[in-house]
């Protein structure tokens, strides 16, 4: 769900902050600005998912998305992140700017993460992710089935984060418990728009239905 790979960007994301603050103690903008980094972090964990474009973007641009393949990168992600953060520390007056995208691209890297362990490219489990350095797709290990008890789960882990990071969120406008509640509250927004679109009780039973042709295949 959309909801879980937003949640867990906002905890990266918070974390990257505060990683950076404990090696650059010059960065006094760290902490007062804790709760912008998360959000950040939080929507570079949709970012990949503007890929699903292939299924309701306008025909002109379908063509050019491919989901679990054009935005989703299981270590590119990963390795921009390290160079941002490094660049972030060289580059003391734009480190703010740097550190703000590297939230971001460790947000985006945590979902394609976490994408193998679940879905797959509509009617094609063998295309759990697409693996752009040997150019092949990885086959879904289908452990975590769309919006059932697994995923609700781990995104109710992430929720403990939240309410964990909320007291450390300084006061930018609002209480930081604000920031938190109110990002959670546009994460199921935006989550809930999503799985609507796309009719989510559809997928969950296709893809009950397919871990049953997988399990019977094999016995």
């Amino acid at each position: 769900m959309a909801s879980t790979h937003m949640a867990y960007g906002f905890v990266t994301g918070f974390m990257i902050a505060v990683l950076f603050a404990s090696l650059a103690p010059w960065a006094g903008f760290v902490f007062p600005y804790a709760a912008v980094f998360a959000v950040i972090g939080s929507f570079g964990g949709l970012f990949p998912d503007i890929d699903q474009l292939q299924f309701w973007g306008p025909p002109s641009v379908r063509k050019y998305f491919t989901h679990k393949k054009t935005l989703h990168y299981l270590f590119g992600y990963f390795i921009l992140s390290i160079l941002l953060f490094i660049l972030a520390l060289e580059l003391r007056d734009y480190s703010f700017w740097v550190l703000l995208l590297a939230c971001g691209s460790i947000g985006a890297g945590v979902h394609s993460m976490m994408d193998p362990f679940d879905g797959w490219n509509d009617d094609h489990p063998e295309w759990g992710i697409y693996e752009h350095v040997t150019r092949q797709w990885l086959p879904s290990l289908q452990l975590v089935v769309f919006a059932h008890m697994w995923e609700w789960v781990i995104q109710a882990f992430a929720a403990i984060w939240f309410i964990a990071i909320s007291a450390q969120l300084y006061p930018l406008l609002q209480p930081g418990w604000a920031w938190a509640t109110e990002t959670y509250l546009g994460i199921w927004i935006v989550s809930a728009l999503f799985d609507v679109h796309i009719r989510a009780t559809d997928r969950q039973t296709k893809e009950l239905q397919q871990l049953a042709t997988t399990k019977a295949s094999k016995a």
